[in-house]
């Protein structure tokens, strides 16, 4: 497939759109940051509808495709799915923690896997050093999210989707700006 070069008006046109989002993005991830606990609500209502329509979703899709077989299995999936969905909309505190549970073990399994990398395999060649460094930060912080499991841990959540929303926005808007001084 071969694209046509598109002009320098409407590069800048594409680049002031991705310039905007980065923005949004950048602010987005400073109040998740500033106020974790609201960004870690936020996070687990989202993720609880997504849950719940998607369990919907299989449901329904499950009676549609009836004649194909496996409408059953559909149903049971779809239950689950809808089940598991609204119990984290009706009990996002405890979803949260159940979350922070995760991520935590999550960290501690990374963090000594990378440490084994960056020692056992040499990742990175001469840059293995740092990741080994990498490795042990996930890892102590795995164990401090463990550590202050459940309640203490819970800011977790939305520190990092804050994080996560300001390196996105970062970096779209430096690639939006690096696009634009090429055309310039």
């Amino acid at each position: 497939m071969v694209m046509e070069p598109q002009s320098s008006a409407e590069i800048k046109a594409a680049t002031g759109w991705v310039i905007a989002l980065s923005i949004g993005l950048l602010v987005l991830g400073a109040v998740a940051i500033l106020m974790p606990g609201v960004a870690l609500a936020v996070f687990t209502a989202m993720l609880g509808w997504l849950v719940l329509i998607g369990g919907i979703l299989q449901i329904v899709q499950a009676f549609q495709a009836g004649a194909l077989g496996g409408k059953w299995l559909g149903l049971g999936v779809g239950a689950f799915y809808a089940i598991a969905g609204l119990y984290i909309v009706i009990n996002p505190v405890k979803s949260a923690a159940v979350f922070a549970l995760a991520l935590g073990l999550l960290f501690i399994a990374e963090g000594i896997f990378t440490i084994i990398m960056a020692f056992g395999y040499r990742v990175g060649r001469s840059m293995s050093w740092f990741v080994a460094i990498n490795g042990i930060f996930t890892l102590i912080l795995g164990i401090l999210v463990i550590n202050g499991w459940p309640m203490r841990s819970l800011w977790l959540i939305g520190l990092y989707v804050g994080i996560s929303l300001l390196f996105s926005g970062a970096s779209l808007l430096g690639a939006a700006l690096a696009v634009r001084k090429e055309i310039a």
